[in-house]
């Protein structure tokens, strides 16, 4: 997570905080979700992320400061290191929970996680500057995330930007996102992601690929270059444990990227995407299917496919992409919802999505 704090000769400085430990994040944030400039200070949490913090110091200099923390001592002693070897004097590594922040530092201008949250980690609102941005790769259901930036709407928040974004989870800490991978018996490797808020039968998981399966297709046809960050934000809302992300291979597992694919869950279990290629007038096309295992398997593959069919009858890939907003705890009253499909509330936060 980085936190960056501007400092102006009109006013005392204020530091701005930033936890980064991943290159591609940063330059995610330099392009769409703008953390650095000069005169800001710095904080990044992920201390391991010594060259990007690095990289943030040139940012905000002349006259900011990064500060950059991590839960693990040997990444912040190693930071500390190569940081004073790099020249980056305007840079400090510091062992500290990321999810608490600095209070001593506060307030500050930006503040940027490049670790995963399954939440909104509450201490650090109240440490951003009045027009400060928070920047978090937070998980909306099942696996399915995406990296928001906040800034205030009242006593509520709007995004500036968001884009679809993986992290490693959050540990060692308040706000710890606490995952659980499932290695499904006999051949292969594949695995099945789960996570605490997700109704699934762990030990049942292990072996629902060796129990009965049923194939649907859904009429929708994906083109070269289609993506499939709206249909998985969709089906994340609207099915009850989200989406899963179900790495491997394995024979007679086809799922729909060579990775692997995304799989529906459902107590003893799952549905999994999968496509099959074809050709027709307008050319090449991938057509979305789903298979499911287990002891409800005809059903959960038809809920998946009816909800694909509804995404791409009432949005698609070319409807203008949804907005999102969210509120703490204190304030969830304050957004107003429609379909409550796509109202999500956590312990801490409500984040409400505004399909068009």
């Amino acid at each position: 997570m980085t936190t960056s704090t501007t400092s102006r000769h009109q006013r005392a400085e204020r530091p701005a905080c930033r936890f980064a430990d991943d290159l591609l994040y940063l330059r995610a944030v330099d392009r769409r979700h703008p953390a650095g400039a000069a005169g800001r200070t710095t904080r990044p949490q992920g201390a391991g992320g010594w060259d990007n913090a690095a990289l943030l110091g040139r940012l905000v200099a002349p006259g900011g400061h990064v500060w950059t923390v991590d839960v693990d001592i040997d990444l912040v002693d190693t930071a500390t290191r190569h940081l004073e070897a790099a020249g980056a004097s305007n840079v400090t590594a510091g062992l500290a929970d990321g999810a608490t922040g600095l209070p001593e530092r506060a307030p500050f201008d930006r503040i940027v996680f490049t670790v995963g949250a399954g939440d909104i980690p509450l201490p650090v609102l109240d440490q951003l500057a009045t027009d400060g941005r928070l920047v978090i790769p937070m998980r909306i259901r099942g696996s399915v995330s995406r990296s928001f930036a906040f800034e205030r709407d009242g006593e509520t928040w709007k995004t500036v930007s968001c884009e679809m974004a993986t992290f490693v989870p959050m540990r060692k800490g308040i706000c710890d996102d606490v995952r659980t991978t499932i290695c499904l018996a006999g051949q292969g490797d594949v695995q099945l992601e789960t996570y605490g808020e997700q109704a699934v039968d762990r030990e049942a998981m292990r072996t629902v690929l060796d129990r009965p399966s049923h194939k649907v297709y859904t009429g929708v046809k994906f083109r070269q270059g289609s993506g499939w960050e709206w249909v998985y934000l969709w089906l994340a809302c609207v099915l009850p444990n989200g989406l899963s992300r179900m790495p491997g291979r394995r024979p007679g597992f086809t799922p729909h990227f060579a990775w692997g694919s995304m799989a529906a869950l459902d107590g003893e279990s799952l549905a999994y995407l999968t496509v099959r290629e074809g050709d027709d007038a307008d050319g090449r096309y991938w057509e979305i299917g789903v298979i499911g295992h287990g002891p409800h398997a005809t059903s959960l593959a038809e809920q998946v496919a009816t909800e694909v069919q509804a995404w791409d009858r009432d949005h698609g890939n070319d409807a203008p992409a949804p907005g999102f907003r969210m509120a703490t705890a204190a304030h969830r009253g304050l957004l107003g919802v429609g379909d409550p499909r796509f109202v999500i509330d956590k312990p801490n936060s409500r984040l409400v999505v505004d399909w068009p």
